[in-house]
Parts: structure tokens; sequence; C-alpha cells
């Protein structure tokens, strides 16, 4: 993983911080902190998450059509594996308790990302 030149990372704890604060998570703001690395997905994994420059790009289509909501999406996403861990003391990849947390920390008119996202776990 390489982290990509010129990237604001206190754009993404930002984010972070912003997402918690609006949830009933606050208590994590401290703990969880991110990088925008050259990846092809993001990562969670105890309290760092990892977030794909791709999805930061602020020409990345569905950033333009929604001033910068798909990447807000994308990091409440990975929170959300972290905070469901926390909550339920287990991993629960893409399960009913990773999707409780998403939908309470995740903001409304970006939930809709999560529907287009290709699951390639079984369970």
């Amino acid at each position: 993983m390489q982290k990509p030149n010129n990237i604001p990372q206190t754009y993404l704890n930002e984010i972070i911080i912003k997402i918690l604060d609006d949830s009933s998570y606050t208590q994590f703001k401290n703990e969880i902190r991110g990088n925008i690395m050259d990846v092809a997905r993001g990562v969670a994994f105890k309290n760092k998450i990892v977030v794909p420059y791709w999805a930061y790009k602020p020409h990345h289509p569905k950033n333009i059509k929604t001033n910068g909501g798909y990447f807000i999406y994308y990091v409440a996403h990975e929170l959300a594996h972290i905070i469901a861990y926390k909550k339920f003391g287990v991993a629960c990849g893409h399960d009913s308790n990773f999707y409780a947390v998403f939908l309470e920390i995740c903001p409304k008119e970006y939930q809709h990302f999560e529907l287009e996202y290709k699951k390639t776990e079984t369970y």
C-alpha cells in the first residue's frame, strides 16, 4: 500500500469525527483514525480505516454528482465495520449488525451508494 502525495489526511480525520459526532458513537472519535491509500478496496482493522484514493478524488463522477458525498459514504462504510465490531464483539462482515450501524452513521442522502456496492463475501 502506498500513500499518494499531497492528500490531506486531516480531511479524512475531520470526516471521521463529523460522522461520529453526528451519531451515538462520539466516544470513538478520539480512537479511530484513517488513511487514504492507493489501494483497490477499503480496509477496517482495529481503530484504523483505509479509504482508497480513487474514492477520495474530487473528480470521481460520484463525488462530482454528490459534492463529495461518495467519499463520505465510503468513510461511513469502513467506520461501520469498526463500530459494529466494538458494539457486538465479533467481526460482522456485511451482516445485519454491520448494516444496523451503517444506517445509524451514514448520512441518509448517501446511503444509496451501499445498494451499488458489489458484495463478494459469502456467508
